[in-house]
């Protein structure tokens, strides 16, 4: 049986109290109920007591029932108990005064009995439907929050530290959990791999897809020296895990192996955008024959580049959310590429263009809120 509803009625003539607890004892709805005679008494209620719904009068001797209701609807945790507004006003300004406070019902006396229990039976239901939505949202939050850092897990606490190497990274999701993911990791003395993703979508799925792809980084990292194998490795064991799946999972991914010996780097490219290679006069994006996304089939074949590093030089690696940015200053601009971002810029594209907009994406991130991941690696070689 279900526990009785919590009901404040609040009015300052006792006879009309009485009739209102008498409707509703008379009712078949199972309620406990306390009373209110001014403002302050309700207010105390409505603090002390989980109420179900309230029933209150607009002509109060120390506040309005206006008043009440508007300072009610203005608090998240109050917000969801039904309010209806009882009154011997019955003009149609009273009644949108009522609506505006944020009432849910507007009765006129007399009031009649069963129109009475009608609306109370309805917005006990209604209630009890906020309530269990409450609670699911809140259950959803929790996990969420798990999943956030259960995934921040995922992701490396601390930059590789090289001689030759200065690293910088930024990640920003644009939600709980995101969809990108990025990792180093030291193959040997001389060999570091760097990988970046973006995982199609967002929240728990996304969370386990970075957990898939982690587990499988570790095992393979060692076994594959070259980043096409890697790749096509990592391919395979998705394809796999996602065709268990009812939703169309994809990957996009760039990997690449720092040689620090001769000053190279290997790379190759899963679907994702294009990493750059920043120069002092000049940048050059690391264009190959751009593979399938991760995921899709599982016999993909990936081509591999090498480019040889300069004193000073910068690889760029990114996802797609940087392009938010152009979206941002020109809406009607399309962004697939750093060559679609820089279109139509006079001069030539320079590491300081990269670097201002390095600059730019930090103080976009720090100051609005984004519509998706934003995430990159910038690491400068020294020789």
């Amino acid at each position: 049986m279900a526990a009785p509803a919590n009901v404040l009625l609040v009015d300052d003539y006792e006879v009309n109290l009485e009739l209102l607890e008498a409707y509703l004892e008379l009712s078949d709805i199972p309620v406990t109920i306390y009373k209110a005679y001014n403002g302050a008494q309700a207010y105390a209620y409505i603090e002390q007591k989980n109420l179900d719904l309230i029933l209150l009068d607009v002509m109060l001797p120390d506040v309005s029932g206006y008043d009440i209701c508007r300072h009610l609807k203005g608090f998240r945790m109050y917000q969801n108990i039904p309010v209806i507004m009882i009154t011997a006003l019955n003009d149609k300004e009273s009644m949108l005064e009522g609506l505006k406070a944020g009432a849910d019902e507007f009765l006129t006396k007399p009031v009649d009995r069963h129109e009475l229990i009608l609306r109370v039976r309805n917005l006990l239901k209604m209630k009890t439907i906020a309530n269990d939505l409450d609670y699911r949202y809140s259950q959803l939050h929790k996990e969420l929050v798990i999943a956030t850092e259960l995934q921040k897990s995922f992701l490396p606490q601390v930059v590789p530290q090289y001689d030759k190497l200065d690293i910088e990274v930024l990640y920003k999701p644009s939600s709980f959990i995101g969809g990108d993911f990025y990792d180093f990791f030291e193959i040997d003395k001389t060999h570091l791999g760097i990988i970046i993703c973006d995982v199609k979508g967002h929240g728990v799925a996304s969370a386990m897809i970075t957990a898939t792809i982690k587990f499988q980084l570790y095992h393979l990292r060692n076994k594959y020296l070259y980043p096409a194998q890697l790749l096509e490795q990592l391919n395979y064991s998705l394809e796999q895990f996602f065709s268990h799946t009812a939703n169309d999972f994809f990957v996009t991914a760039c990997y690449g192996v720092l040689n620090l010996e001769d000053d190279t780097f290997c790379y190759s490219n899963a679907g994702h955008s294009y990493p750059c290679h920043c120069k002092k006069d000049d940048i050059a994006l690391l264009e190959n024959q751009q593979g399938l996304p991760l995921g899709i089939m599982a016999d993909t074949i990936y081509d591999e580049q090498s480019v040889i590093l300069q004193d000073g030089e910068e690889l760029f690696l990114y996802t797609d959310g940087i392009f938010e940015l152009a979206l941002r200053q020109k809406p009607q601009k399309s962004c697939s590429s750093l060559s679609d971002f820089f279109e139509g810029e006079t001069e030539p594209i320079t590491l300081a263009h990269i670097n201002a907009l390095k600059q730019e994406i930090r103080q976009h991130t720090w100051k609005n809120q984004i519509a998706d991941d934003i995430n990159y690696i910038a690491i400068t070689y020294h020789k």
